[in-house]
Formats: C-alpha cells, structure tokens, sequence
C-alpha cells in the first residue's frame, strides 16, 4: 500500500534535491506549484510497511532489558 507524502512551499532548489533523492530510491514524484509562484510543493507516493524490522540485539543495552 502506498500513502501520500507532501513537502509544502519548497525553493526550486530544494525541489529538485527531493526528486532526484526519491527517484533514486524508486519512489514516485512530482512537483507542483504553490500558491505562492516562488515556491513548490512535492508531492511523494511512498510504501508503507506494516510492521518494522527488530531492533539487533547488539544495539540494546543491557540495561534496558
């Protein structure tokens, strides 16, 4: 299942970072114009998971158990 993930009023520059980053990762994006003409709004389909992957044991303290 995929949700929708927006980055509001974004520079042009800024933008362009975001797209290139989720294309990388294979994620869908597009750019849209904002209100405002000087700023963009991103706009990401991203996959959600269900469940999260364990934390290794050998990043908890023994403390903490």
């Amino acid at each position: 299942m995929k949700t929708s993930f927006i980055h509001q009023a974004v520079t042009t520059e800024e933008s362009i970072q975001l797209l290139e980053t989720y294309r990388r990762t294979g994620a869908q994006a597009e750019r849209t114009l904002n209100a405002d003409p000087k700023l963009w709004d991103v706009i990401v389909q991203l996959h959600e998971q269900r469940y999260l992957k364990p934390t290794p044991r050998s990043m908890i303290s023994r403390i903490w158990r």
